[in-house]
């Protein structure tokens, strides 16, 4: 996963109706009980190979939303598994984290542009 709903969401169901692997879940359901749309990180392969853009940033319409985090992969682990901010599944008492199962992600975004907080989202010019 490297996709992250910030508190700018409005709960406005664009990106839950097109993430094409289901990775979204709304407010409702959100696992860390917040007001906003949540992605489940164990899901979320960036659209790669997919679409050419993570399809929940380009139907966004609240600039700054969408953020980057660190590829789903065994690398960082230990930031995935911080309960803070993130509830990964477990079957059978398994935590599903990179370390178990890495996902797809999107290499034409270095690390230097990704972690809480970066945008994936810019907004357009006028």
């Amino acid at each position: 996963m490297a996709v992250i709903i910030t508190d700018l969401c409005i709960n406005c169901d664009a990106c839950l109706q097109n993430c094409p692997v289901n990775a979204i879940l709304d407010d409702t359901n959100n696992p860390l009980k917040q007001k906003r749309y949540y992605v489940q990180s164990e899901k979320c392969v960036e659209c790669v190979d997919i679409f050419d853009d993570p399809q929940c940033a380009a139907i966004c319409p609240s600039i700054g939303c969408i953020t980057w985090d660190m590829p789903f992969i065994k690398e960082f682990d230990a930031h995935y598994l911080n309960e803070e901010l993130y509830r990964l599944c477990d079957i059978d008492n398994i935590v599903k984290s990179p370390a178990v199962k890495e996902k797809k992600y999107r290499r034409d975004i270095p690390l230097n542009m990704r972690g809480i907080g970066k945008k994936v989202q810019v907004e357009p010019l006028n």
